[in-house]
């Protein structure tokens, strides 16, 4: 479970909170824990059963709930439900519950054969203190080197923590609770690859960092996914990191336009598009931004939109027309993880009328072959003009159904087969208005996927 721990403290920059550890973990018991990180680039949700029984599961970056045992070993099972709702089974294991300890199982690598790696962290910590640890998982040929910084949170200031090498169990290092500053360099250089924002950390306190790949806006980036004893991971961003843009107009009376990205009195352009048609990424500074949308000959069409980029985020601001306020624009954030089992599909909805009726949602249905849209538990129900939606699909050929119901009476305004959602990435799917097609309208679909290898 993402955490939203992290806190702005003040505007300049930013401070963040790690969850404390909660207050059963303080005293010895006869009991331990068990849970699950899932650290497999291209999986797809990935579920924990103990002894035969299904607890909770992770997707990518993310980790299980914390089951609490008592002491003694258990057999456990990795399993994913695949398009005909069968569990498959990725892997099986025996572990030993130990007291006061969670037994954090660490999935990492190509989910058609992955590694799995146990790690004993200890509940708590003294007063005062807490424990880290920082897990490598990015690859066989990446050795890093960690370093803390408390008070003014320099490098230049900063002490060397540990040496992180690739699937080794850390040795935990015990810090006093407060401020830290987290940088990581190739071992042996001095060259920051990695700043965390300042972040506290609190007492009685164990805490294991994973070093991942991001997948995200930064060549042969990395992020740390710190896991807490509240069943979260609190993501942590390369504060150089850049975010990156692109843009689309779905308004078919402007064919060919640009987009301008203005922040003070710096503005940058993208080359002209045709309309449906997603304009080449613009690398940015995390910030917020003034849009607006020109015509082929530079003039303006709208202008002063909002759009606000964080760190290591890929954002798509598409551009149609609201049938009561003329052109808007709708931002949309993209999912770049190389999921290759199952893809998060962002539906967007820009339908807003029916035989000159006006309709308010539609639904959306993803089906296989001889599955109807009863059958079919992949659909986005509900979903309003102007409005977008997710939904994980299966790593399959599907049609593609958008109805909407009027008076009881099941409506298709669209149906589409062979849409394919088999390659590598995730996918945005734009339904929208067209006169020139039989039905009226259309859609279409973009993969969204890192280049990060």
């Amino acid at each position: 479970m993402k955490s939203t721990l992290l806190k702005t403290i003040v505007a300049s920059s930013l401070l963040s909170v790690l969850a404390a550890c909660s207050s059963d973990d303080s005293s010895s018991s006869n009991s331990g824990y068990v849970q699950l990180y899932n650290g497999s680039y291209n999986s797809p949700y990935t579920r924990l059963f103990v002894d035969d029984t299904e607890r909770s599961g992770a997707d990518f970056g993310d980790v299980s709930t914390r089951h609490n045992y008592s002491s003694g070993e258990y057999d456990l099972s990795f399993e994913y439900v695949d398009a005909n709702d069968s569990y498959i089974t990725i892997d099986e294991e025996t572990i030993k519950i130990k007291n006061d300890q969670t037994q954090l199982l660490v999935m990492n690598g190509d989910f058609a054969e992955p590694t799995f790696t146990e790690l004993s962290v200890p509940t708590s910590s003294d007063e005062d203190e807490f424990n880290v640890g920082f897990f490598n998982i990015v690859g066989e040929d990446n050795l890093y080197d960690v370093y803390v910084a408390t008070d003014d949170g320099l490098f230049d200031t900063a002490e060397l923590l540990m040496t992180s090498q690739y699937l080794v169990e850390p040795e935990l290092a015990t810090l006093e609770e407060g401020y830290y500053t987290i940088y990581i360099t190739a071992s042996g250089s001095t060259d920051v690859i990695f700043e965390s924002p300042t972040v506290y950390f609190n007492d009685e306190a164990t805490y294991m960092a994973m070093i991942r790949p991001s997948y995200a806006t930064e060549e042969d980036g990395i992020t740390l996914d710190v896991v807490t004893a509240s069943s979260s991971v609190t993501q942590l961003n390369h504060q150089d990191a850049q975010g990156q843009l692109r843009f689309i107009n779905t308004i078919d009376d402007y064919t060919q336009t640009q987009f301008k990205v203005t922040r003070g009195t710096t503005a940058t352009n993208t080359e002209v598009v045709s309309n449906d048609s997603y304009s080449e990424y613009m690398s940015m500074s995390p910030n917020s931004y003034s849009v607006a949308m020109l015509d082929e000959a530079g003039d303006t069409i709208v202008d002063n939109f909002l759009m606000t980029l964080e760190r290591e985020q890929s954002a798509v601001g598409l551009f149609y027309n609201d049938k009561d306020y003329g052109p808007r624009m709708m931002t949309i954030e993209e999912n770049l993880t190389p999921s290759s089992y199952s893809h998060a599909v962002t539906v967007v909805n820009l339908i807003d009328s029916y035989a000159g009726q006006e309709i308010d949602e539609v639904d959306v249905y993803f089906t296989l072959n001889g599955e109807t849209v009863e059958d079919t538990s992949n659909v986005v129900e509900g979903l309003d003009q102007y409005d977008q939606q997710e939904q994980v699909v299966d790593n399959e050929v599907y049609t593609t159904y958008v109805v909407f119901e009027d008076n009881g009476q099941q409506i298709v305004l669209l149906q589409q087969s062979d849409m394919d959602f088999t390659e590598e990435g995730n996918y945005i799917l734009v339904i929208e208005h067209d006169e020139t097609t039989d039905s009226g309208y259309k859609m279409t679909l973009e993969r969204t996927v890192t280049e990060q290898s």
